[in-house]
């Protein structure tokens, strides 16, 4: 084995040892080129159905209100071009406001 292996080889083992001290089987560790998420060309990969899912990661409440204040908001632009467009292209469509 040559010296350039031994780091890869350590941190394989390492995550090896990780992964079943949490409960998760020691093959279900990805090896070392798939740690970064590289994968040689033309490799598959096996999906296997475990008992332990990964947790899903939560939004903060703060990210969750600027995604629905985005879609407000450009849900608001989409309808006002509309309105906008019907206005300039049917005139007399839509009934006089005041």
């Amino acid at each position: 084995m040559s010296s350039m292996n031994d780091p890869e080889q350590r941190l394989a083992e390492a995550l090896r040892a990780r992964a079943s001290q949490a409960g998760w089987a020691a093959a279900a560790a990805p090896p070392p080129h798939q740690a970064a998420g590289v994968r040689p060309a033309g490799s598959r990969v096996a999906r296997t159905g475990g008992t332990h899912p990964r947790p899903e990661p939560s939004r903060s409440p703060r990210a969750q209100v600027g995604w629905a204040l985005l879609v407000a908001f450009l849900a608001g632009a989409v309808l006002g071009c509309a309105i906008a467009l019907l206005s300039v292209l049917a005139p007399g469509v839509l009934p006089p406001l005041g």
